[in-house]
């Protein structure tokens, strides 16, 4: 059954990286699988001092994703942030039945919207926003309906 699995600084589990790292496959190239065991380490340190939020998409024995967030501020524009969206490898690009035919990056960034609405009705929020890695995934990220930021570039948005 598809789920997410929220982690937090309260109940993430010791060497969440070694977890994620394990479940996961990386890039088949081994300068992007660096960065990315890099970034995933990262975000780990993050989650586990309260700077990020993870939400690990799976399937029963399957993980597919996942996103992290945390709350920015761009300029005068309060925002919840994308810190890092990942998919393991063997998803990449391609819809998924169990996803209704979304690709997995997809259903992350509606996910992050939905908690970013959800979060909207509580706090002031005006964004969500994310700083793309490369051009690549700005071009990504622009067919998923972001923008950039005025005065802000390379940060792109949506607005809520």
């Amino acid at each position: 059954m598809l789920a997410f699995k929220k982690y937090t600084a309260n109940d993430s589990p010791y060497q969440l990286d070694i977890l994620l790292l394990k479940n996961f496959e990386l890039s088949p190239k081994l300068e992007q699988s660096q960065k990315e065991r890099l970034f995933i380490e990262d975000i780990c340190k993050r989650v586990s001092k309260s700077g990020t939020v993870l939400y690990l998409l799976h399937d029963d024995q399957t993980y597919l994703g996942f996103v992290s967030l945390s709350a920015t501020s761009i300029g005068d524009f309060p925002s919840l942030q994308v810190d890092y969206l990942f998919v393991d490898n063997r998803f990449r690009g391609k819809p998924l039945d169990m996803l209704e035919g979304e690709k997995t990056s997809n259903y992350l960034i509606e996910f992050s919207i939905k908690i970013a609405k959800e979060l909207q009705e509580s706090i002031g929020l005006r964004y969500l926003v994310l700083l793309p890695e490369n051009e690549r995934l700005e071009d990504v990220y622009k067919e998923m309906g972001f923008s950039y930021l005025p005065k802000h570039k390379p940060w792109m948005y949506v607005k809520l």
